[in-house]
This record gives structure tokens, sequence and C-alpha cells, in this order.
């Protein structure tokens, strides 16, 4: 029995191939950007205006346990050391703090590189400067504060410290561990030693004061 043949108005035809026409155009623009997105954007003029002051507020904020100004800190070395609790009084970021305390202290660096410069955290690295035109700091900033995050959950409350109990969360975490206890505050430096900047380990830092 021969094949029953089917055949389609011009209209259909001619939709169906502006259709694909279409379909391929969306598919080559969308490549390009992400292309831009991911690799051209450091070579952009707002890229190259502020991929050092990124770089250096990724560490800066880092160290300060979140946060960009001095307020509430106490000085331990280089470092200035956030309490995020104080007594019953607790004092924390949030990854928005970050972020919004990383493009300030861009800003104030560079403001040359124009307004409207915001972060992006997300995988494993930050994204400073505008949506395809920005630098790339190549630290896993949300890992990094979820791990700082489940030590101070860990001892916010604690009596005493528990050395086993931060030796496992250290090397479970990836991070070197250092404590200073002085009479009722307590210094945590967690220091990253996989996620440099500049050959740099990321370190942060942050405060109990019972």
């Amino acid at each position: 029995m021969p094949a029953k043949r089917v055949y389609r108005p011009r209209s259909e035809i001619k939709a169906c191939s502006i259709a694909k026409t279409a379909a391929l155009a969306l598919g080559v623009i969308l490549f390009f950007s992400l292309l831009a997105y991911y690799y051209v954007n450091d070579f952009s003029s707002t890229a190259r205006c502020v991929k050092a002051a990124s770089q250096n507020a990724v560490l800066d904020v880092a160290a300060r346990g979140g946060f960009e100004s001095d307020k509430g800190y106490v000085t331990y070395g280089l470092y200035s050391v956030p309490l995020y609790r104080e007594g019953a009084n607790e004092h924390i970021p949030s990854m928005e703090d970050i972020k919004k305390a990383i493009a300030s202290q861009v800003m104030r660096q560079k403001p040359e590189c124009g307004e409207g410069i915001d972060v992006r955290i997300a995988g494993d690295n930050v994204k400073v400067g505008r949506m395809l035109s920005h630098a790339t700091v190549d630290v896993d900033m949300q890992g990094i504060y979820d791990k700082a995050m489940l030590l101070y959950q860990s001892q916010k409350s604690a009596t005493s410290i528990s050395l086993a109990e931060l030796a496992r969360m250290a090397k479970q975490g990836d991070y070197v561990l250092h404590i200073n206890a002085n009479n009722s505050t307590i210094l945590y430096f967690l220091t990253f030693t996989k996620e440099e900047v500049n050959e740099n380990p990321v370190v942060y830092s942050f405060g109990i004061r019972k």
C-alpha cells in the first residue's frame, strides 16, 4: 500500500521556517551573551577598573567578618574582629550585607569606575560590577560564610571551648582555625588556604563576648 503524502500549505511552511530561524538566532544571542558573561567581562572597561579593588574588598570584608566599618570591633593585631554576640545581643551580617559591604568598599576605593556597581555571589566566585561588565574574584564566599556560621552556632552558647569539636569542624570545613581567648571574649579566625586571592588565603573572623 503506497504511503500517504502529507501536503502543507505554504503559509505553514513559511511559519515553520521563520520559527526555526528565530530559534537559531536566539540560540546564537544566548551563546554569545553567556560567553560575554563568563569570559569577556574581565576585559571590559568597568571590569578593568574594579578588578584590583574587588580583590582587596573581598579579602578585607571577609577579614572583618562580613562587615565594612570598624564600629563594634575588637582589635587584634592587624585584624578588626566583629563581635557576633555580646551577652544576649547578636549582630550578624547576612549575605546581602556582605554584598553591600564589598560593593561599597569598591566604590569608595574606585569612584571613577562609575555608579551602579553591584555584587553577585553565586557558585564559587564573586562578581563585582554590572551585569555584563564585571570583574570576577574566584572565591566561594557563600561557602566560607556558611562554614563560619556553622562554627558560630556551635560556639555562641557553649560554656567552654570543645577543642575536639573545633578540630573536627575545621577539618571538615577545610580551614585552619586560630582562637584567641581573653577573659570573656573569644576571637575566631578561619583561614581558608584553598580559597586564595593573589596567593593570599581568605581569612574570616568573628568574636563572641559572654
